[in-house]
């Protein structure tokens, strides 16, 4: 085992000891789900087809040529007028040389619509996440809010058992219905939210069962370090790939286009009918065509092409490593981030606590209550949405280091899969 392969089994065992799965889509139906996403599926097909044009090109595209010719020969003598015929069979000839770049190209074709496949899968993975946990958050709010609800009721009935004690005026009820209509009208806009949200997952991925538990895990930061999850997201990385198919597409090409700057010789069979039956000719034809200026061009052309596509994809390896490296921080900075908003989010929770609970013993006012417990809200929701940024990137760092589902393709398996 070399050593990325030993660092992405480390980081695969780290991600399975902090992450639970119970707020994430079932793992096979995730994957079916992928697979039967639009980008995937017009993937799919191309790669199909390309895997029957590359079938095609392995085997040659000469073709045999059939002809024939009727002619009337005119003769100054007493035969007079004699009727003629030839019929004829031919066909070009592929070069060994030729053979093999086209063979060539036909398996650097393959790979990159395997590679287009792969980053399909890639993004669609992407894709679905998103829209996870974008309903995941919505949905968090909207339990949120309806624990709100609870609360503002709650403080209604302590404010009117105040106001039957005397010890409270009945403004303070007009002030608490207030408060609970307030509440009462986010909790719908969150519900109607989290329908929106739901939607929109359903309609890209409709065979996807939209659950999880209501309870979300505690963020961790990831194990390992950033240098080891780059190389870990590089190993797999599909984009990378496709960059470097392209290049080897075009590489391909510039070899084939320089074998083709060679004659092209085809042989054939031929019989003519003479002198109106009296003469019968069998014979063979060699045929040579003999190239123009334009397939040294194509081929300088193919060849500035792919030195362009490996420029590209040297950059584009570059600019993976430092994304990858910023995803990383990203998530341990997340988890952080999270860490604090919590602390200050119970800090506000129980100050709104205690003015609640001093204000049903009779001491402090309702308006200092309604402060806190908006402050108190304002804090759960913060921390909330930071719980959900940090698990969202602790996930995306699992995708694209290829450990939350099987993305990668081969080329044997990719048209037969999840059909």
């Amino acid at each position: 085992m070399n050593a990325v392969h030993t660092l992405t089994l480390a980081l695969a065992l780290a991600f399975a000891h902090h992450a639970r799965a119970d707020y994430l889509p079932d793992p096979a139906a995730a994957e079916a789900a992928l697979w039967a996403s639009p980008t995937v599926s017009q993937a799919r097909g191309e790669f199909a087809a390309q895997a029957l044009r590359s079938q095609g090109m392995q085997r040659g595209r000469e073709e045999w040529t059939v002809g024939a010719d009727i002619l009337q020969r005119r003769i100054e003598s007493p035969r007079g007028t004699q009727a003629e015929w030839g019929v004829a069979l031919s066909r070009p000839l592929r070069l060994p040389a030729r053979a093999a770049s086209d063979r060539a190209l036909a398996g650097a074709l393959t790979a990159h619509a395997e590679a287009s496949l792969g980053e399909a899968l890639h993004e669609s993975g992407r894709q679905l996440l998103a829209l996870w946990f974008g309903w995941l958050n919505e949905a968090s709010q909207t339990r949120l809010w309806l624990a709100q609800m609870q609360l503002a009721e709650q403080q209604l009935d302590a404010v009117n058992a105040r106001i039957r004690l005397g010890e409270a005026p009945r403004s303070e009820r007009v002030n608490a219905e207030a408060a609970l209509a307030q509440v009462r009208l986010q909790q719908q806009l969150a519900a109607m939210r989290e329908q929106q949200a739901r939607n929109r997952l359903r309609a890209q991925f409709p065979g996807l069962p939209v659950a999880a538990d209501e309870g979300l895990p505690s963020p961790l930061p990831p194990d390992g370090t950033a240098e080891g999850y780059v190389d870990a997201v590089l190993e797999h990385n599909h984009e990378l790939f496709r960059a470097r198919r392209q290049a080897e597409v075009l590489q391909a090409e510039a070899r084939q286009f320089a074998k083709r700057r060679g004659v092209d010789p085809s042989i054939g069979a031929f019989y003519k009918n003479e002198a109106g039956g009296s003469e019968h000719v069998l014979g063979l034809s060699v045929g040579l065509t003999l190239p123009g200026p334009a397939r040294r061009t194509d081929q300088q052309a193919a060849e500035q092409l792919a030195a362009t596509a490996q420029d590209a994809a040297s950059r584009l390896e570059q600019r993976l490593r430092q994304e990858a490296r910023a995803d990383f921080e990203a998530a341990v900075a997340q988890a952080a981030n999270w860490q604090q908003a919590d602390r200050a989010s119970q800090a506000l929770a129980e100050a709104a606590q205690l003015s609640a609970r001093a204000y049903s013993l009779g001491e402090g006012s309702l308006d200092q209550v309604l402060v806190n417990r908006r402050l108190a809200l304002e804090g759960q929701l913060a921390a909330q949405q930071a719980q959900v940024d940090a698990l969202a990137a602790q996930v995306r760092l699992k995708l694209d280091a290829h450990q939350l589902w099987p993305l990668d393709v081969d080329a044997e398996g990719a048209a037969h899969a999840h059909p």
